[in-house]
């Protein structure tokens, strides 16, 4: 005796989502930003610690350091985990597209700010980029409601 197991039809897979792959998920640019970040600053931190750089960077060796693994490193990696996590607990988008690449371009002007006589700039880009985040964050959360999630 035979038994019937219904089979489900073939689901066709999501229409593909227009635009460039790197701007269609949060945590790409950031994941890979920070990547970068981490290979290209050891080498650089090394060279300014040795003196090799010269006068022509601004913060010093554990200034720099200091501002980078926090304001760069982890805020990328911290900011791309968010932007995912908050896209599946709401249901709900986050920036994606031109809005995430804006996002990520405050990220990178802090980051070569840095290296420039105008360092209170890198500050303004830094705070900027926070508050562009934040703003990515909040949305889908109010949105939805997600209370437990605020904070």
């Amino acid at each position: 005796m035979a038994i019937h197991v219904p089979i489900e039809p073939a689901r066709s897979a999501p229409p593909a989502r227009p635009g460039f792959a790197l701007f269609a998920l949060g945590f790409r640019p950031f994941y890979l930003a920070a990547g970068v970040l981490a290979a290209l600053s050891v080498p650089l931190w090394a060279a300014r610690f040795a003196g090799w750089l010269g006068e022509w960077v601004y913060y010093s060796e554990s200034v720099w350091h200091a501002h980078e693994m926090l304001f760069g490193y982890a805020f990328a990696v911290m900011v791309g985990f968010l932007f995912t996590a908050v896209r599946n607990w709401t249901g709900r988008p986050t920036p994606t597209g031109a809005k995430l690449a804006g996002i990520v371009a405050l990220w990178l002007a802090a980051r070569v700010l840095v290296f420039t006589p105008w360092t209170e700039l890198a500050a303004v880009a830094d705070t900027a980029f926070a508050l562009a985040a934040a703003a990515g964050i909040a949305g889908p959360l109010f949105a939805v409601g997600a209370r437990r999630n605020y904070f």
